[in-house]
């Protein structure tokens, strides 16, 4: 006669190709298995939103405080738009290099925030937030302080 556990009850769902994993629906492994796949796309969301709303901001603009706020916006959503060149010179391979290793910047610090928040026992997208605020606002707040620098610099005549 055999004894059986509860686990071998339980159905198991298939979390990678190389393990089965008992998760149970809205578990703790369950968050932390979606905090840490989904980290990275999450982590362009907040950015690609900020993009947008540049773009509408910037789109057919003839006023100062659109163009700014625009501009602002475009910078937190692209912080390498500056070592591209992009305010001075312009050209459509720099908007792509722009775009495309802004991209690789944000999905960076959505998978650090993941990892981090992630190792902690009980977590979830709270957590995962909280790790990508302290990571963003520092990428924010080099992005703003670079082009600060540069406009100051730019505008003075020695």
């Amino acid at each position: 006669m055999s004894v059986t556990t509860r686990l071998d009850l339980v159905p198991l769902r298939v979390v990678s190709d190389l393990a089965r994993v008992p998760i149970v629906p809205d578990g703790v492994r369950y968050h932390r298995f979606m905090v840490r796949r989904n980290g990275p796309l999450m982590g362009l969301s907040i950015p690609f939103a900020c993009g947008v709303l540049a773009l509408l901001l910037l789109t057919g603009s003839e006023s100062t405080w659109r163009g700014v706020l625009g501009f602002v916006l475009a910078i937190m959503a692209l912080p390498t738009l500056p070592l591209m060149g992009i305010p001075v010179m312009g050209g459509a391979v720099r908007w792509l290099l722009a775009i495309a290793s802004s991209a690789v910047v944000w999905a960076l610090i959505g998978f650090v925030a993941a990892r981090r928040s992630t190792s902690r026992v009980a977590t979830s997208w709270p957590e995962w937030r909280r790790e990508w605020r302290r990571l963003a606002m520092g990428v924010w707040f080099g992005a703003l302080l670079g082009i600060g620098v540069a406009a100051t610099l730019l505008s003075v005549s020695l």
